[in-house]
């Protein structure tokens, strides 16, 4: 034994008796209270407020029910006087890990008592008080709980009886896993009895208790001590003590000191049933015998937490169900990357041992139908690249047949829809080398004919060779300054006859940009108005516009472009109401009717429900 714990014990054993020369007399009380319950508790002096944990603390504190690790049945008999017998039965269930149920009773009688009236013999008659009890406790936190015992008693004198009614309360703290305080209060309802003129209440009382369990002495014996406090209403503070020493969890040895009385004790465990005794010395009195015996039934409450963790875990697989388990696996992954083939074979494999699997039988028709839908996609997918190829070859053979009418920046223009689309397209970038090889040349020789006409005076013939050059390029601030100076040094008459001139000649959008521009000047010039009038009619009257006419209309122009934009872009319905524009001023160009046919037909099988 370590010096320490010598001291500890020491101290201990030799400082609870001292204690009890403070205690005096505490006045009434009930029997029960007096007598305790379990011989294990009282061969400890009746100290087991903190410490019990058993069927006992219905009795002694109702908050210990939380603590329970079996389900307990205990039984006392006591020999008090001769005649006279103290009985005691309860019953302890925890229902789960954090709450505990008691029940019991208790019953102190004494029988065949002599009845004598005036010195005679006149019979016998009995005395008995009992009590009923129900218990509750439950954790509240991890080292707190609190209970309840609700309690009937019963007191009967000869052909006298009173039923009364009370309540305990408790509660308890684990400061450390060994070192336990407690306190209850007894009687909170006071029971009240009436057998004979007057009427008595039970006096309520409040106890404090201290333990300190599982303290090792050595490998073989353990040792605890414990220590109450009591105070009943308007009476003396009483001490009970004591301390147990454990031998390899099978004896046990107890002494205890009761307010002015000591107690001896022992007890033995075999199994799952306790047997204790204890021995309480009272003056004048032979001493008390007191013997009691607990049974712990079923599992424990650590064996049923451990047995209803281990229902919750899924049963050891069979080899069957690993293989379906390992197949499962390989299908879902090639599943989760989407490698449909090889997820199919597995989960195949996995539906052959279990043909009514639903997830499976669902998983392999999800599998299909991806396999359809991307069938689908795919077919779509060269759909659409067979469409962009023929609308590429179209808008190269229209940019060739806009080059061989020498309508180059035209013949650009569709070949900036190709880039659009595919910017490395070979036959495409041939074909602009060319058409730019030849505008160049073009606007070479464009632009000397139009200096020597300017050279020469010949001003027709220097404005129709600079608007060549601004048709080729339509940035060229040379020709478009030259113009400019041309047509400013000439007077209205000469514009006049220059716009005449280009009436004469068919070229109808430059005639009429001249007799405006006349207008712009002089509203009132009737001769501009007349040809602006003949140039209406001519239109009207003239076959269909050709490419040509829209190219040259740089406005009507662009709009052609962005309606084959929009046709390429399968914007069906905005390429429409592009080229419906493009028709306003051109109405009969065969070219915007044919791409409006072609958007229709387009339109009505990307919508067929309209």
């Amino acid at each position: 034994m370590s010096g320490p714990r010598i001291v500890i014990f020491i101290l201990l054993t030799a400082i609870l008796p001292a204690a009890a020369a403070h205690a005096g007399d505490a006045g009434r009380e009930t029997p029960f209270t007096s007598l305790g319950a379990g011989a294990r508790s009282l061969g400890m002096g009746g100290g087991f407020t903190a410490l019990t944990a058993d069927a006992s603390a219905i009795h002694y504190n109702p908050s210990g029910l939380a603590w329970l690790e079996y389900q307990e049945f205990s039984f006392m008999h006591s020999v008090i006087f001769e005649g006279t017998s103290y009985d005691y039965a309860s019953w302890a269930y925890p229902i789960i890990e954090n709450h505990g149920l008691g029940g019991g009773i208790m019953r102190l009688g004494t029988g065949d008592i002599i009845r004598r009236v005036d010195f005679a013999d006149r019979g016998r008659f009995d005395y008995a008080y009992t009590q009923m009890l129900l218990a509750y406790g439950r954790n509240i936190g991890e080292r707190m709980s609190a209970g309840l015992a609700l309690k009937i008693l019963h007191q009967s004198l000869d052909n006298k009886s009173d039923f009364g009614v009370g309540l305990d309360l408790g509660f308890s703290a684990r400061l450390r896993d060994n070192l336990i305080v407690g306190a209850v209060v007894r009687d909170v309802v006071q029971p009240e009895f009436k057998l004979l003129d007057r009427s008595e209440k039970n006096p309520m009382a409040a106890v404090a208790g201290l333990c300190w369990k599982d303290l090792p002495l050595s490998e073989q014996i353990r040792l605890a001590f414990s220590l109450d406090l009591e105070r009943l209403d308007g009476r003396d503070l009483k001490v009970r003590a004591g301390t147990e020493a454990t031998l390899h969890d099978v004896l046990a040895l107890r002494l205890g000191y009761d307010r002015d009385n000591l107690s001896l004790g022992t007890g033995v465990r075999y199994r799952r049933i306790n047997i204790d005794y204890a021995y309480k010395l009272v003056d004048y009195v032979d001493g008390l015998h007191h013997i009691s015996i607990s049974f712990l039934i079923g599992p424990s409450t650590t064996e049923r937490i451990r047995q209803r963790e281990l229902a919750k875990l899924p049963p050891e697989p069979t080899e069957e169900e690993k293989r379906f388990a390992a197949l499962m696996d390989m299908a879902n992954r090639f599943f989760r990357r989407f490698q449909l083939d090889s997820a199919g074979v597995y989960f195949r494999q996995a539906l052959d041992m279990q043909p009514d699997n639903e997830e499976i039988i669902g998983t392999l028709a999800a599998i299909e139908e991806a396999h359809r839908v991307q069938r689908e996609q795919e077919e779509a997918l060269r759909a659409a690249r067979d469409d962009v190829s023929q609308t590429l070859r179209s808008f190269v053979a229209q940019a060739e047949q806009l080059l061989s009418q020498k309508m180059y920046r035209a013949a650009l223009d569709l070949l900036s829809l190709i880039f659009d689309i595919d910017p490395t397209n070979l036959e495409a970038n041939m074909l602009r080398s060319r058409i730019l090889d030849f505008r160049d040349a073009e606007l070479s020789e464009a632009m000397e004919r139009a200096r020597l006409a300017a050279e020469e005076a010949r001003w027709f013939d220097a404005v129709e060779a600079y608007n060549r050059v601004l048709e080729l390029d339509s940035d060229n601030q040379v020709a478009l300054q030259a113009k400019r100076q041309i047509l400013a040094a000439m007077d209205l008459p000469e514009r006049l006859r220059l716009a005449i001139e280009l009436f004469d000649r068919g070229e109808l959008a430059e005639a009429r940009a001249r007799f405006e521009a006349i207008l712009e000047v002089n509203p009132n010039e009737s001769m501009a108005q007349e040809y602006l009038r003949r140039i209406r009619e001519q239109r009207a009257a003239q076959p269909p516009a050709t490419l040509e006419d829209l190219q040259k209309d740089r406005e009507n122009w662009e709009l052609y472009l962005e309606g084959l934009r929009h046709m390429r872009n399968k914007d069906y319905q905005k390429a429409i109401e592009t080229w419906e524009r493009v028709l306003q001023t051109y109405p009969n160009n065969v070219n915007t009717l044919n791409n409006i046919e072609q958007a229709r037909l387009r339109l009505g099988t990307q919508n067929p429900g309209n």
